[in-house]
């Protein structure tokens, strides 16, 4: 009757006013509403025109992100596509060019700059790989004494575990193998070789424990008449005591 279809044996099937003989999708009434060439009776996605183009199963547009299969994969608000690291959720929190799940430091920078594989964290000795040896409070890359926790207690410029001496900034002065911290005669290497308690370096008669017992100047180990001043006056090969006749 030139008002149906007359072309059309099933009478405009989708409806859309346009008969199915001269209906380039018979059976879309959107008549490939994404213009991707196929009818949306038979297009997966039909308001897609790239179909799911990252095969996630999502048409693209209903897909959060489009062009990331993985939808995000760490969460962070940005499409794999789009997300420097795609599996760190921090992006690089070091900012050293390595997404957190390939960085063994993540928090670190440097990477263990010290090579003690301990990662740097600003509360240890980051670059020191004994981590304060000595107990110090100092780290290593920056203690003048590494391994003297007192360091250089004497200040002789020798640290502690390097000094023979070191309480005793001479380091054994009178070389008599006892320090001078607890050498009971620091100065002097025979330490009081004659017992009377005055060290070699200050007594006059170091070797004579009565100190010139007759004030003659001549200390007892080398005087021939140690308690006669006057050395046999006399000359009888008698040294004088005061008993006999001294002249």
């Amino acid at each position: 009757d030139g008002q149906r279809c007359d072309y059309d044996a099933e009478n405009d099937a989708d409806s859309d006013g346009i008969c199915g003989d001269v209906d380039s999708c018979r059976y879309d009434a959107e008549n490939d509403v994404d213009s991707d060439t196929v009818c949306g009776d038979s297009d997966a996605c039909p308001n897609d025109a790239e179909n799911d183009i990252d095969s996630d199963g999502v048409c693209g547009d209903v897909d959060s992100c489009k062009y990331d299969a993985e939808d995000d994969a760490d969460s962070d608000t940005v499409c794999g596509n789009d997300d420097t690291c795609p599996y760190d959720a921090e992006d690089d929190a070091d900012s050293d060019s390595i997404c957190g799940e390939e960085d063994s430091c993540r928090y670190d920078a440097e990477n263990d700059a010290d090579g003690d594989n301990v990662c740097a964290d600003g509360q240890r000795c980051d670059y020191d790989a004994e981590n304060d040896a000595d107990s110090d409070g100092i780290c290593g890359d920056v203690d003048s004494c590494r391994y003297d926790a007192e360091n250089d207690v004497d200040s002789d410029t020798v640290c502690g575990d390097s000094d023979a001496c070191p309480n005793d900034a001479e380091n054994d002065i009178d070389s008599d193998g006892v320090c001078g911290d607890v050498d009971s005669c620091k100065y002097d290497a025979e330490d009081d070789a004659d017992s009377d308690t005055v060290c070699g370096n200050d007594d006059t008669c170091p070797y004579d424990a009565e100190d010139d017992a007759d004030s003659d100047s001549i200390c007892g180990e080398e005087d021939s008449c140690r308690y006669d001043a006057e050395n046999d006056a006399d000359g009888d090969n008698v040294c004088a005591d005061g008993q006999r006749c001294d002249y």
